[in-house]
């Protein structure tokens, strides 16, 4: 009675050994939200990092925390006001030319007019007070008088289009001049950029290479190239490979262990786990899923985004 009691015994603690297996997922401290710094617009499709705050430096809201060559952009910039003075001056100059022929296109009028008046005045003396041909010439005058008015007229007219027209032309381009110029200081001044909050400095892996950038390095447009996370509420963000994830549901305890920090090991719960695997480079070709757990008792232990974990649980085979 009692070996068969013990075989029972037996038999049950290795059906719940088979049962269960310990599973064992890698993965990283990771904050809910971060400043993200991302290499700044510019006339160039890459520029080279000058410098870089250091990673794990405590960083206070307003401080630099990146600073990119200018270098090309500062030669850049003083050709750029260079050509608004000069653009301006010429502009000025001709707006001055302009107003000048304006003005003697209005004086060429006036004149017409005054003379269109005398004219007048001549054709009209009654043609028993003059000789025959002293009264032609004066009939004569008149029609030369009305037409030279309304020539003149009519180039005063086509004068104030033209000089409207230049003045806006000559205000067009100084416009573009300055934009440039305002283009180009404004990139200038994304080179240097500077945190919006409070945080400690990570880096970030280079897209290609997954290596840390850092200062010195050449990044594309558009490359994120530093971070500062909050800390404010840390998770873990863990990867499963894909054929093991019928063995995982929500809620499932687990206990943290940190590669930095041997001697620390927390609990945990499984909070979300995602539904598209993912490829890891330099992992193999096998498809990962993103897994997330909550930390218990993270507050004061110094974690950092980033710090690696191995995460265990008990799963079902």
């Amino acid at each position: 009675m009692l070996l068969r009691r013990f075989s029972l015994l037996l038999l049950s603690l290795l059906a719940t050994t088979a049962g269960a297996e310990t599973l064992r997922l890698s993965g990283e401290v990771a904050a809910r939200s971060s400043q993200v710094f991302v290499a700044p617009r510019s006339d160039s499709w890459q520029m080279q990092i000058a410098w870089m705050v250091e990673e794990g430096q405590r960083i206070a809201a307003g401080d630099p925390v990146v600073q990119y060559d200018t270098t090309s952009l500062a030669a850049n910039l003083e050709q750029l006001e260079a050509d608004v003075r000069r653009v301006t001056a010429e502009s000025r100059r001709s707006d001055l030319v302009q107003d000048l022929e304006l003005r003697q296109a209005q004086h060429d009028y006036e004149v017409a007019v005054l003379l269109l008046e005398r004219a007048r005045l001549d054709a009209g003396i009654p043609r028993e007070l003059l000789s025959d041909l002293r009264y032609e010439e004066y009939q004569l005058a008149l029609k030369e008088a009305e037409s030279a008015k309304l020539d003149a007229e009519r180039a005063l007219v086509v004068k104030e289009k033209d000089v409207e027209a230049e003045k806006r032309r000559n205000r067009v381009q100084i416009a573009s001049a300055e934009n440039e110029l305002e283009r180009v200081q404004s990139m200038l001044n994304g080179m240097t950029q500077r945190a919006r909050r409070g945080g400690t400095a990570m880096y970030v892996d280079h897209p290609w290479n997954r290596q840390k950038i850092r200062s010195g390095d050449m990044v594309q447009r558009g490359f994120s190239v530093l971070e500062i996370p909050s800390t404010d509420d840390l998770h873990v963000r863990a990867w499963l490979n894909e054929v093991d994830v019928a063995r995982l549901e929500e809620n499932l305890p687990v206990s943290i262990h940190f590669d930095a920090r041997p001697q620390l090991v927390l609990s945990g719960t499984i909070t979300r786990i995602g539904s598209q695997a993912e490829p890891r480079h330099y992992w193999g070709e096998s498809g990962y899923i993103n897994v997330e757990i909550a930390m218990e008792g993270a507050e004061g232990q110094g974690l950092l985004p980033g710090m690696s974990v191995l995460v265990e649980l008990e799963a079902e085979n």
